[in-house]
Order: structure tokens, then C-alpha cells, then sequence
């Protein structure tokens, strides 16, 4: 964990019963809706009570998969030790996270995520009452969402033909959708 410091005095703050974070040099108080990091850090707290950032484990575990997947399609040997170098910083970054207090991330399996999209959907559309016109476009949403969910550079056209058997211009047409 890399400690982050008091801008006036460099000394490293310390969490209070009260939830804010304090320099024990200077007394400077802060919260932690001032603290500024990097998309894939978050701060931490030690066991002994001093406030840092680690590396977020959601973004080590990332960083895990990728690695596996270099180390899967390594055309040689030293490819497939930076493959192992990369997958070894990303644990040691998720243990740090890990041994810091930080919760293991939670994982969904594309079902649950297929799941959730739908019910959204569902609840959109009885809710809000929505007419026909509606209703199909939010579904068109749900659709081409698990499209790009299992194919990330699927066209429109893709998700269109995989999902109705149609082509674009006849979905288009359904609703006078892109029609002036």
C-alpha cells in the first residue's frame, strides 16, 4: 500500500473513531470525498490505522484474466514469461487489496448479467406502461446488449439479424424508426 501524504507538512494520515482522516504532524483533517486517485486505485486503510491506496482487486482480477489470456496465446517462451511476470504483479496488487480490508470484488456470470438486463427491461416496460413503439426499442436495447455482452464489435446489422431474422430496413421500418 503507497501512503498518501499531507500536502502542507508530509506527514501520513491516520483514520479517527469518526470516520475522517487526520495528519498526525500538522492535524489536517480530511474525508475520504477528498481524496483523488486514478481510475484503478482506491483508497485503504492499514491495520495500523494509516490511510494509502492500493491497486482496486476488481481491476487486479482483470488484470489476472488478461494475463492468462497472453499466457494462452504466447507464440514463444519469453512471451509466456511476461505473461507469468504480469499475472504475478496483478495477484501480489489484488493480496495487498485483499490484506488492506478491501472486499472481494463481486463476479457475475453472463447469465445473471442476461438475467438482470431482462428484468430491467421488464420492469421498465410494466411501470412505465409503455406502448408498443416503446417497448420494442427498449428490447432492441436488451438485445443488443447481450449481443456486445458475447460479441463486443457486432454491428447493428449483426444484432438485428441474430435477434429478429430480419434486416435493418425492415426493423426500421417497424415504427417508422429512422424514417423522416
Amino acid at each position: 500500500m503507497i501512503l498518501i501524504h499531507c500536502p502542507a507538512c508530509e506527514g501520513t494520515y491516520h483514520l479517527l473513531s469518526n470516520g475522517t482522516f487526520q495528519c498526525l504532524t500538522c492535524d489536517r483533517q480530511i474525508t475520504t470525498r477528498d481524496i483523488s486517485l486514478d481510475g484503478q486505485e482506491t483508497w485503504a486503510v492499514d491495520p495500523a490505522a494509516c490511510l494509502g491506496y492500493v491497486t482496486d482487486p476488481a481491476a487486479s482480477l482483470t488484470d489476472m484474466d488478461d494475463a492468462i489470456e497472453e499466457y494462452a496465446s504466447a507464440p514463444d517462451r519469453e512471451t509466456r514469461r511476461l505473461a507469468l511476470a504480469h499475472f504475478q504483479a496483478a495477484l501480489t496488487a489484488y493480496t495487498e487489496a485483499r490484506e488492506n480490508g478491501l472486499a472481494q470484488p463481486r463476479r457475475y456470470t453472463g447469465k445473471e448479467i442476461r438475467r438482470a438486463i431482462n428484468d430491467a427491461a421488464d420492469l421498465i416496460n410494466e411501470k412505465l406502461n409503455l406502448d408498443e413503439p416503446e417497448s420494442d426499442i427498449v428490447n432492441l436495447c436488451v438485445n443488443a446488449s447481450i449481443t456486445l455482452m458475447e460479441n463486443p464489435k457486432a454491428s447493428f446489422e449483426q444484432v438485428v439479424t441474430q435477434n429478429y431474422g430480419i434486416t435493418v430496413e425492415e426493423i426500421m421500418s417497424w415504427w417508422d424508426w429512422g424514417y423522416e
